[in-house]
């Protein structure tokens, strides 16, 4: 028989040593078997049940391990099933969690693709907005811009989209075509196409202007208007407060920064209409259509209709340089107007020869017009200008104060006022001696 491996030196155990005075028993012989499986020859069925002298033991193995009666026998352990069974457990072990990790990589890829696609397309656009790129953004700005307004999901995102698929270095100004909630290729789509054109144009119209320079400012402004077509709105637009058959616009094109649309740049009926509307807006504001009530014995028995008020204001915005003498010159030429003076105003002469001059001849002082203050007695017949908000406020609300003359006294533009005509004649002096004037 041969020799079967120690079950303990296989598991790793000790073997328990064996009590005093126990001798192992000795391994038992299945007899030979002969072909007819019967005992032997020379072997008596009486010999086989017993012996009369107990068998040798046979010499035990050096290192093998004993067993008592009622330990489990060896035939029936098979110790070479332990290794190939914790083996393979280890095996699908170690299959087991590099599957599950597989899995979460999957899983995470999965996930991280899912966000990434909503970012670049969170699904369906909301409602049109208007886009502003100011000069000297960078791709980061623009970036940042979008999503701040809700154009774009994620700033950062939209910067890698560039990155990797190009774009960048957009153009400042106005866009239109973008919305809320959109993908960043159709972001980017709109971008490199450029800003849309102006939808308006800019035009200023400065106080003071007379009505000559804002036709010509128009026509400068927007050349496709034509100038016959200008002169005709011009002729025939006429506004509230202007006297019957009147064609004069001058003091009625109010003063402002207009925006006109594109739709509108060459049509001098808009333009004009934008105007006297500015007009309408602050003069009821201010009260000028009730001037003669709110100037009731300003000009003693005079009564000034609100179209002689303006008048009065277009005076003011030409001979007031600094706000506090405003109100100040509407009292002068209220007092004038009060004892029957003439008024000697030189920005009306001015007017009266359609002429920008810092200082006047004494033939200037002489032209025969209804404008020149200085031989006429009372108001001009019209505005001479197109006075601002603050000049009809003073018209409307003069200060109080018994002067008649008013005289330059420094660069900044004040005015010395006085009742007195030597007074108002020592300031002249002083003035022209300082090189005021």
């Amino acid at each position: 028989m041969p020799d079967l491996p120690d079950p303990f030196e296989l598991l790793g155990l000790q073997p328990e040593p064996a009590p005093a005075g126990h001798a192992d028993p000795a391994p038992v012989e299945a007899p030979s078997a002969g072909p007819s499986g019967a005992a032997s020859e020379g072997q008596s069925e009486g010999q086989s049940e017993a012996q009369s002298e107990p068998p040798s033991a046979a010499p035990a193995r050096p290192g093998a391990v004993t067993f008592s009666p009622d330990v489990i026998p060896v035939a029936q352990f098979d110790p070479s099933s332990l290794p190939a069974t914790d083996t393979r457990d280890r095996r699908r072990g170690r299959r087991r969690i590099v599957l599950i990790a597989v899995l979460i990589v999957v899983l995470l890829l999965a996930a991280g693709g899912f966000w990434v696609r909503s970012q670049l397309d969170p699904g369906s656009p909301g409602e049109a907005v208007s886009f502003t790129i100011p000069k000297g953004s960078t791709s980061t700005d623009v970036a940042r811009s979008l999503e701040s307004q809700g154009i774009i999901t994620n700033a950062t995102v939209f910067g890698w989209y560039l990155r990797f698929n190009g774009g960048g270095s957009f153009q400042a100004g106005e866009y239109d075509g973008l919305h809320l909630h959109s993908s960043m290729s159709s972001v980017v789509s709109v971008l490199e196409k450029g800003p849309a054109p102006p939808r308006t144009v800019s035009f200023l119209v400065r106080e003071g202007l007379w009505v000559s320079e804002t036709r010509a400012l128009i026509l400068q402004s927007f050349p496709t208007i034509d100038p016959a077509a200008l002169d005709q709105v011009m002729a025939s637009t006429h506004p509230t407060l202007q006297p019957k058959g009147s064609t004069n616009l001058e003091g009625f094109l109010f003063p402002a920064k207009y925006e006109v649309a594109q739709t509108d740049v060459g049509n001098p009926q808009r333009i004009i209409d934008q105007m006297i509307t500015a007009f309408d807006r602050v003069s009821a504001s201010e009260g000028l259509p009730d001037a003669s009530t709110k100037l009731a014995g300003a000009a003693g028995k005079v009564t000034v209709t609100p179209y002689q008020a303006l008048i009065v204001a277009s005076l003011i915005e030409s001979e007031a340089k600094v706000a506090e003498d405003r109100p100040k010159i509407a009292r002068v030429i209220y007092n004038r107007m009060a004892r029957g003076e003439m008024l000697g105003i030189d920005a009306s002469v001015l007017y009266a020869l359609q002429q920008r001059k810092t200082s006047l001849t004494n033939s200037d002082l002489r032209v025969d017009s209804p404008y020149n203050t200085r031989l006429r007695n009372g108001l001009p017949p019209t505005p001479i200008n197109s006075p601002g908000q603050d000049s009809i406020h003073a018209a409307l609300n003069p200060a109080s104060g018994d002067w008649l003359y008013y005289v330059l006294t420094d660069t900044d533009g004040h005015h010395y006022f006085t009742s007195s005509a030597s007074d108002f004649q020592r300031a002249v002096n002083d003035a022209k001696a300082r090189g005021i004037f």
